[in-house]
């Protein structure tokens, strides 16, 4: 994390202190509520030191952790106690300065809490803003040298037309890549504003899972995996049918391209008890390391990085669909139980049109 990040003002509330430091502000309150506590005894009714004890407790509960601040707090409404028992204030006085100083303790505490929730979600997400903008330049940086390259090379050197044309198939295919991810990044920029869903409409899941299955199966079948779909049920949901069958596009490409031939993916459609329908796409390829699994449907993540750059995926398929998910106000997760190969599983929140096959 850059410095920029870690730098606070100096109103933020307890900010990072050595212990010597936090014992002398401890010590320097506890002084405070006794010079309250001797003034009061020797001037009796004093209306200002009230004020000193609530000043107390808020420097301690804004500047101290909450133990040192809880003691503060208690040693304040003691000082009360004891000067209304002997007398130094009147009854009426010991009520309002008792329940200012419980009230002052609680709202600082409160607010420091806050604050400091607010302040690391912040630093997160410039963190995260950072990371992303670091990966996404290096992601668009790769296809964009590779162009120019090859450009550059074409103009400096003669070439026959089956070179130049050989050229220029190598540039369209690093254009298609930057033209992919760029249309990747949109689509994340959109899920993280909240717009990612521009229509909404009933849908059936065991369509939209048909018609992935119709688009990938000879696919599929040129690479020697063997797609196979079980659909027990049917599915009626709100969203938006484009982003749904993209959805289960990058789920079943990611599937056959990690399944080696002869392997085989499977589609299935379940509905629970419960008010969602399952989408389960399990695969036979080798898996996702017990390291990556945590982290395998954040932006730029990839199971095989070698295999990732040989087929011009730049990790962000998974974080899609997890984002597409989420727009729908379902889940995405892996099942940790399954063994020998992938298990994604989609849930999904049906309506109540939705019936068994």
């Amino acid at each position: 994390m850059s410095s920029a990040i870690k730098r606070r003002d100096a109103f933020s509330p307890r900010q990072p202190a050595p212990l010597f430091g936090r014992v002398i502000l401890f010590l320097g309150c506890t002084a405070m509520l006794a010079v309250v506590l001797v003034i009061e005894i020797a001037v009796p009714n004093n209306p200002t030191l009230g004020g000193m004890l609530l000043l107390a407790v808020l420097f301690a509960t804004w500047l101290l952790p909450t133990p040192y601040a809880a003691l503060i707090t208690a040693a304040a409404v003691l000082i009360t106690m004891i000067t209304a028992l002997t007398g130094a204030i009147d009854p009426l006085t010991a009520k309002f300065q008792f329940v200012a100083v419980v009230v002052t303790a609680c709202l600082s505490e409160l607010t420091v809490r806050s604050l400091i929730a607010r302040d690391r979600a912040q630093m997160a997400t410039a963190e995260q803003l950072r990371r992303f903008t670091a990966d996404a330049a290096h992601e668009l940086r790769n296809p964009l040298s590779a162009l120019q390259s090859d450009l550059e090379i074409t103009l400096l050197q003669p070439r026959t037309p089956d070179e130049l044309t050989a050229t220029v198939k190598l540039a369209l295919k690093n254009t298609r890549r930057l033209v992919k991810i760029s249309e990747s990044l949109l689509t994340l920029s959109r899920g993280d504003a909240g717009g990612l869903i521009t229509s909404i409409s009933r849908i059936d899941i065991s369509d939209v899972l048909e018609e992935a299955f119709a688009r990938w199966e000879g696919h599929a079948t040129t690479l020697g995996v063997v797609l196979t779909e079980q659909l027990d049920c049917e599915g009626v949901i709100e969203g938006d049918a484009l982003l749904l069958g993209r959805l289960f596009d990058n789920l079943l490409e990611n599937a056959i391209s990690y399944t080696p031939r002869g392997g085989s993916v499977a589609v299935a459609l379940t509905r629970p008890p419960s008010a969602t329908c399952v989408v389960s796409i399990t695969d036979s390829g080798p898996g996702i390391p017990a390291p990556l699994r945590p982290v395998i449907f954040e932006r730029f993540s990839r199971g095989d990085v070698s295999r990732s750059r040989k087929t011009g995926g730049a990790g962000l398929g998974l974080a899609i669909c997890a984002a597409i998910v989420a727009a729908h106000k379902g889940t995405i997760t892996l099942d940790d139980e399954y063994v020998g190969g992938t298990r994604v599983v989609v849930r999904l929140p049906v309506t109540r049109l939705s019936g068994r096959v």
